[in-house]
């Protein structure tokens, strides 16, 4: 039961921040389009610069399309979201959001991991945890920094996974 409900709060959290995201996209189309960057993006701190074309392929085990961009986006309360995503052959795809928090908000989302699956993930940023039993999500905290990989289509996917997490937390500035 712990689990559940473990699972519908971090669900909760992603539906508001989407939500939150929606309504800056129709409030500040200019800025989603990126003729406005966020200080994230001109940093070189966006998803698509974390996820990089050449480790979604390793990952994937192939050619993969894209990166299919969006972002980065802006909550409206401090928060900065970017994803980026690659598509491989057949339904391989991996999928990377990444999150920029305000101080007061981390603890609040490393609080998500508390009771998730860590198994394999010490070293891994601050703060790791699977999303569930699987391996096919993956978060991961650095700083103000949350990462959240999807990597879906393979069978086995907790070692490609866990390099793409490495490889993106060394990109978080």
């Amino acid at each position: 039961m712990k689990r559940t409900s473990s699972s519908v709060a971090i669900l909760v959290v992603f539906v508001f921040m989407a939500v939150d995201a929606i309504g800056a996209v129709r409030s500040h189309p200019a800025q989603t389009r990126g003729t406005t960057p966020s200080a994230a993006a001109t940093a070189g701190n966006d998803a698509c610069t974390v996820l990089k074309k050449e480790d979604a392929a390793a990952a994937l085990g192939g050619t993969v399309t894209g990166p299919k961009a969006t972002g980065p986006l802006s909550d409206g309360l401090g928060s900065t979201v970017s994803a980026c995503e690659y598509t491989g052959s057949g339904l391989l795809n991996v999928h990377l959001n990444l999150t920029h928090l305000p101080a007061n908000q981390v603890a609040i989302y490393k609080g998500t991991c508390t009771e998730n699956l860590k198994q394999g993930l010490a070293g891994l940023g601050e703060v790791a945890c699977w999303y569930d039993n699987r391996h096919e999500e993956l978060h991961v905290f650095k700083g103000t920094t949350f990462i959240s990989i999807e990597l879906r289509g393979k069978s086995n996917p907790t070692e490609a996974i866990k390099a793409l997490a490495k490889k993106a937390v060394d990109q978080v500035k």
